[in-house]
């Protein structure tokens, strides 16, 4: 009688499940950035223009928000990437 051997490799699918949990909390990770980053500027632009976020609100033209919300997260990649 032979005693069984234990490997230390990885089964294909164990390292297939650790490859998918890492592409998960990769995922998580990016979408998380992204809500924090997009309720900071949210709240940046309440407190720096109120009067033309409760005006567009007002209106009915989300639009105009969603519109100062892209310029804000595009003017802040360009100083990130010129810091970097």
């Amino acid at each position: 009688m032979t005693p069984r051997m234990r490997t230390t490799e990885p089964t294909a699918g164990g390292s297939i499940r650790k490859t998918l949990g890492r592409i998960g909390v990769g995922i998580t990770v990016v979408v998380a950035v992204v809500t924090t980053l997009l309720s900071a500027a949210t709240v940046w632009l309440v407190l720096t223009r109120p009067l033309a976020v409760a005006d567009a609100f007002g209106k009915q033209q989300v639009a105009e928000v969603v519109q100062a919300l892209a310029g804000l997260m595009v003017s802040l990649l360009r100083g990130l990437v010129s810091y970097l």
